[in-house]
C-alpha cells in the first residue's frame, strides 16, 4: 500500500499515436490484455522473496502564490494549464533497502540487520514516501478493474498499447496518511502494455481529490517496469518510479526512485560486523582507564573527525559513515572511556540542499549524522549522541528541533558539498532520549 506523509505535473510520457501502415496487422488489444493479465497475475502469485536497494531523490517546489489558496479543484485545473515548473526550494536524498515479503513491501536502512513494517513511516522524514511499486497496485488493478483500450503508442521506439482504468472508493485499498490517520482514496490511471511480450511497461496511478482534512490535493505516480533474473527466473521488478504530490497550499514534491541490486534473500538475516582494521588499532588506554561499559552513559563530551568522504552528487541518507575520536573520551572522574583514534560507526540520516531564492546567502547543505557504536578494546560498544553547542570555524552546527535527539545536524554553506573530513563536538545521550519522535 502507498504510505505518504503529504507535504508536497507528473512528468508526462512522450506518447506518440501509432498509425498502422497499409496491410499491417495490429495485435488485438483485448487479446493482448488477456495474455498480459494471465502472465502478470501468475507472476505476482509466485513472486519470489527478493530485495532491492532504492535511492530516492525528492525535490520540493514553492507555491506560485503564498497569499491565495484556491480549492483543490481550482488548483489542479490551473496546474494542468501551467507550462513551467515551480521554483525549487530544496531537495533531499535517501537510500533504503526494500524487501518483498508475502507480496508486502518492508523497509530498512541498507545493511541493517532486519526489516520492519513500521520503518517506512519513520524513514520518510519531512517528505512523501510511497510503497506499492512491487505489485500491489498492479495486482489490485488487474483483479478489481476493467482496463479499457485507448490507443496504440510508441515510447522510446517501443510499440505499446495504452489502457485506462478506474478503482472507485468502495473497491480501493489505497491508503493515504493524513493528520487524522489513514484514509482510503479512489484512484485511476493508465497501463502501457507491450503486445509482443504480453508484459507491462509503465503503470500510472492518480488519486482522486483527497479529503478536506488532508494537507494534500492529489498524488500521482508512474512506475516503469522491467525484468531481472533472480534465482534463475526472469522476475518483474520496478526500474524507476516518479511520484508527484500536490499540497493544498500549492507547493509540490517530485520524487524520483531508482531500484538496483535486486536479489533473492534467505529467511534468516544476520548482521556481520567487519573485522577491526589492522592498521587502525586504537591506542592503549592509560592506567586511569574506566571499566569497559556495555553501553556508553549519557553526558560524555567528545570530539570527532569524519573520515568517510561525502559528495552531494552521490551520498544519501542511509549510507554508513565512520569517524574517529580526536581526543580521548573521558567520564566525570577523568577516566578514559575510549582512547583517541577509536573508530565511531554511524549512518547519515539526512542529506538536504536548501536554495536561497530571495537573498544573497549561499545555498546550504544540511547533514544529519547518527552514531551507533564506538570501538573499545576490540568490541563495538553502542551509544547515542547529538551535537553539542560550540564555536566551529568552518561550519554552523546546531541540533534541529524536528530531528530525533540522537541525530546531530551540520550545516555547510556551499553550492556543492565535497567533504573529505569534518570536525565536531558532541555529547552522549541516554538510549531513551535517542528514540525517534512520534
Amino acid at each position: 500500500m502507498m504510505h505518504l506523509h503529504l507535504r508536497a505535473a507528473v512528468i508526462a510520457l512522450a506518447l506518440a499515436p501509432v498509425v498502422p501502415s497499409p496491410g499491417q496487422q495490429s495485435p488485438d488489444p483485448a487479446v493482448t490484455l488477456q495474455r498480459a493479465r494471465e502472465r502478470l497475475l501468475t507472476d505476482l502469485d509466485r513472486m519470489p522473496r527478493y530485495t532491492c536497494i532504492q535511492t530516492i531523490t525528492r525535490k520540493y517546489y514553492e507555491a506560485e502564490s503564498r497569499v491565495q489558496r484556491p480549492a483543490c479543484s481550482a488548483l489542479l485545473a490551473a496546474r494542468q494549464k501551467r507550462k513551467h515548473e515551480l521554483d525549487i526550494l530544496s531537495w533531499d536524498r535517501m537510500r533504503l533497502e526494500v524487501a518483498l515479503v508475502d507480496n508486502t513491501s518492508v523497509y530498512s536502512w541498507v545493511g541493517a540487520p532486519k526489516f520492519d513494517e513500521a520503518t517506512l513511516d519513520q524513514l520518510a522524514g519531512h517528505g512523501p514516501l510511497g510503497s506499492g511499486d512491487f505489485g500491489f497496485f498492479l495486482s489490485e488493478i488487474l483483479r478489481r478493474a476493467t482496463p479499457l483500450f485507448q490507443q496504440e503508442v510508441v515510447v522510446d521506439g517501443r510499440r505499446l498499447f495504452e489502457y485506462s482504468y478506474n478503482i472507485p472508493l468502495e473497491k480501493s485499498r489505497y491508503k493515504i496518511k493524513t493528520s487524522d490517520g489513514w484514509d482510503f482514496t479512489a484512484y485511476s490511471g493508465t497501463i502501457l502494455l507491450d503486445p509482443e511480450a504480453a508484459d507491462i511497461a509503465t503503470l500510472t496511478v492518480r488519486t482522486a481529490e483527497l479529503p478536506a482534512h488532508s494537507s494534500g490535493c492529489q498524488v500521482i505516480s508512474e512506475v516503469d517496469y522491467g525484468r531481472k533474473s533472480i534465482h534463475g527466473r526472469m522476475t518483474l521488478v520496478p526500474r524507476e518510479t516518479r511520484l508527484r504530490s500536490i499540497e493544498r497550499a500549492g507547493n509540490e514534491t517530485a520524487s524520483l526512485t531508482s531500484f538496483t541490486s535486486c536479489r533473492e534473500y534467505s529467511s534468516t538475516v544476520r548482521l556481520l560486523w567487519n573485522s577491526p582494521q589492522e592498521d587502525a588499532q586504537p591506542a592503549a588506554a592509560p592506567s586511569t582507564a574506566a571499566e569497559q561499559p556495555d553501553r556508553l552513559p549519557a553526558g560524555l563530551h567528545f570530539s570527532w573527525r569524519l573520515v568517510t568522504p561525502l559528495d552531494s552528487d552521490t551520498a544519501a541518507a542511509g549510507d554508513p559513515i565512520e569517524a574517529v575520536l580526536r581526543l580521548p573520551m573521558r567520564n566525570g572522574k577523568g577516566q578514559v572511556v575510549a582512547p583517541a583514534g577509536a573508530h565511531l560507526h554511524g549512518r547519515l540520516r539526512r542529506l538536504e540542499q536548501r536554495f536561497e531564492q530571495r537573498s544573497e546567502t549561499s545555498d546550504t547543505f544540511v547533514i544529519g549524522v547518527q552514531f551507533e557504536s564506538v570501538d573499545i578494546a576490540g568490541k563495538r560498544v553502542p551509544f547515542t549522541a547529538t551535537s553539542f553547542p560550540s564555536r566551529p570555524r568552518t561550519l554552523a552546527e546546531r541540533s534541529a528541533s524536528d530531528d530525533p535527539t540522537d541525530i546531530g545536524t551540520l550545516y555547510f554553506h556551499t553550492d556543492h558539498l565535497r567533504l573529505k573530513q569534518a570536525d565536531s563536538e558532541w555529547i552522549t545521550t541516554s538510549a531513551d532520549t535517542g528514540k525517534d519522535k512520534k
